[in-house]
Order: C-alpha cells, then structure tokens, then sequence
C-alpha cells in the first residue's frame, strides 16, 4: 500500500490534539500515523486537502445488524462501515452462541473493516427477528453453551444482549433479562439491555443494570417506558447513568423520539453513544446511516462536540480500545475526516413526527491503516435494492 497525507484538517478529539486545532497527518505504508514535520517524514504517494475539514477518531457504531444472510433483516457489512464514515461497528446480538460461528467466519473475520459483536442471551439470536421470537422455549436460554461461545470468542464478543420488550417476552416477563445478567457477570462482560414496550417494565429492567451495562433504545418514545412520558423513569435513568450505565441511542425502525430525545438533553440526560440499530427495516429511513442520525441529535440541542464525543471517545471507552483514533507517530491511523454543512431536510423520527434538520456531518473519508475511503451520506437513499 501507498502512503497519504491528509492536510489542512481541523482536529477533533483527537488524543493530545486541542480540538479546532490545525492538523496535518501523514500515513506510512505499515499503516501507522507518520508526523509529516518530522525531518525523515516520507515523501507521500498520495496528498488530500482536506480543506479544512474535520479530522477526528473514525466513527464507532455500536449498534448495528449486519449477519446478512444469517438474519433475515441484517444489511451487508459494507453498509454500514468505511463509505459510511464508521471505522467500527457493533454487531448488537443479531446472533447466539448456536450460530455465532456463522458470524464470525463469514462476516467478521473476512472483513475490511473491525466488527465486534454483542452475543443474543437466546442460543438463535434473530434469526427470524420480530417474526419468531428468540425465546421461543426454554430450550433457548443454555448458559453453559453461551459462556462456552464466549470463551472461545472473547477477542470479539463484548458483551450480552437482551431485548426486553413485549413482543419477543411475552409470558416468559422479567425472567430473560435475569438470565442474561447472570450470564453477563459469569462471563465478566457487560449487559446491553434493549427496550420496547412493557411487559417487562423499565423499573424491572432498571433494576437489573449495572454499572457499566448499557440500555439501548435510551430515547425511544414508547408509551410504557418513555423516559419523557413517566418522570419516575427520568429520575432513575439520570441516577443510574451517574452512576455508570451507558446510554445508547440505536435509533433503528421504531425506537427514537424526537419528544423524548429534547426533553432529555435540555435537562441534561445525554446520551453515552450515537448508534443506528442498522438493519433493513430502516436503511432506507428514517435511519439511513450514522451521520443522518447524528444530525438528528444537533437537532434537539447537543452540541457538536458532544456528538462527536458518542461515536468516538464514549463508545471507544466501552469497548475497551484504548488509544482509538490517537494522531500520535506510530500509531495505527483510524480516522473520519467530516464536514458539517447547512442545508434543510425534513427528517422523520421513529414514530413518523417529522422535524426540519438544518446542520449536518457529512463524512468525506474514512481511514483505516493504509487505507483511505471516500465517505458519504446518504449512500441508501432511493437506493432500494435487494442487494442491501
């Protein structure tokens, strides 16, 4: 592989970097972050003028599906990677310990860009998601196959996944997400707990978390467990995220309010990740790609820094990958290179209120090692192809 310069960027948070910060990084063939100052700084193959675009740790997506092939509803991995502007992404429990393997050989091994996972508490995962539930019977909880998958998997897998919602609970209530905690402290990884509507309730699933879980769905607008609709709920968030638990948005096809997302961030409840819950239920809206719904955010009122900060810094700290994104000499390049534009489009959430969106991150280039790909928004849009 060639080597790159990428110049006239504006760095933010970036490791030792002030953030506003005019920034030139060089890339070496090996992949590592080359100072083009320095006296013995190579000649570069290829010079990109950023002009004065944004350079910041490449984008982390932490909750996607995309076990395409293996889920009915999971996208292609490319879908939601580099032309995307996301440098990581988090398949978030599309499967169990029964079709792991399946996941790991033919789409995370294989491809371009790093895919960590969430393992389904369930032994199928999604496989027929929202049409078959995953907890069909009993027969699907095994805790011991489930620790045996994380074991032989740990380099990859990061946590446990539970959605508890009424359409995939049913009678079965609290009881999933309970076997889930259990199985998350046995294997000493995270619970990342997906919320719908009750049964069971949000202060049954509050009171099962942890620091250091996640809910998922944070900003959902659902009439039993919206954080906007019950004061109650709003309080014990705020506490437990005080706490340590982590917040995630995945927006996905029916879980972020507009409503509930304001009344949020104006009181100070924000968000500790940025995600997409991507899958092909929303690719073509009201989703569509990483950078839409993190214009979706400056919309109710985060600044631009802070939604940086969740699809970089934050989700970094939460998967354990220390150093992401660090401009320093050696080290191996993950960056996004964005701009931010003013424009107006008239964007729905998940419950179909529409709002205007007048600023936007508009990915130009994600870099991962040696390699430097032209990123965009907007990829999917009246893109409707079986190919996704």
């Amino acid at each position: 592989m060639g080597t790159t310069l990428l110049r006239n960027c504006k760095a933010m948070h970036l490791e030792g970097v002030s953030s506003g910060s005019s920034i030139d990084v060089g890339i070496g063939a090996d992949g590592t972050v080359v100072l083009p100052t320095a006296k013995d700084s190579p000649r570069f193959d290829k010079d990109i003028d950023c002009h004065g675009a944004w350079l910041s740790p490449a984008w982390i997506d932490l909750h996607v599906h995309c076990y395409y092939g293996g889920t009915w509803l999971s996208v292609r991995p490319e879908h939601v990677g580099p032309m995307t502007g996301v440098g990581l992404a988090v398949d978030c429990g599309s499967a169990g310990e029964a079709n792991f393997t399946g996941l790991r050989e033919f789409i995370i091994d294989p491809a371009p860009f790093p895919i960590l996972a969430y393992l389904n508490v369930s032994s199928i995962g999604l496989v027929a998601v929202n049409r078959i539930s995953e907890l069909i019977s009993d027969a699907v909880l095994n805790p011991a196959r489930a620790a045996e998958c994380v074991e032989t998997n740990r380099d990859v897998i990061r946590g446990i996944k539970v959605r508890a919602s009424d359409q995939v609970v049913k009678q079965w209530g609290i009881a999933p997400v309970r076997a889930a905690r259990q199985l998350a402290r046995a294997v000493g990884l995270p619970l990342v707990v997906h919320i719908g509507e009750a049964p069971p309730t949000l202060d049954e699933v509050l009171d099962l978390v942890e620091p250091g879980d996640m809910i998922t769905h944070c900003f959902t607008g659902r009439i039993t467990t919206s954080i906007a609709r019950h004061e109650p709920y709003f309080r014990r968030m705020q506490a437990l995220e005080a706490e340590g638990l982590l917040l995630d948005i995945g927006h996905g096809q029916g879980s972020f309010n507009y409503a509930t997302a304001r009344h949020s961030v104006e009181r100070g409840l924000l968000p500790t990740s940025i995600s997409t819950d991507l899958h092909i239920g929303c690719i073509w809206g009201p989703v569509w790609d990483l950078a839409t719904v993190m214009s979706k955010l400056l919309t109710v009122g985060m600044s631009v820094e802070d939604v940086v900060a969740r699809v970089t810094a934050k989700p970094a700290g939460f998967l354990h990958l220390p150093g992401w994104g660090r401009a320093t000499a050696g080290t191996p390049a993950r960056f996004t290179v964005f701009e931010l534009s003013d424009a107006q489009e008239r964007l729905p959430d998940s419950d179909g209120n529409v709002e205007v969106v007048r600023r936007f991150f508009e990915p130009r280039y994600t870099v991962l090692g040696s390699e430097v790909t032209p990123a965009a928004r907007n990829i999917t849009r009246d893109r409707r192809s079986t190919s996704i």
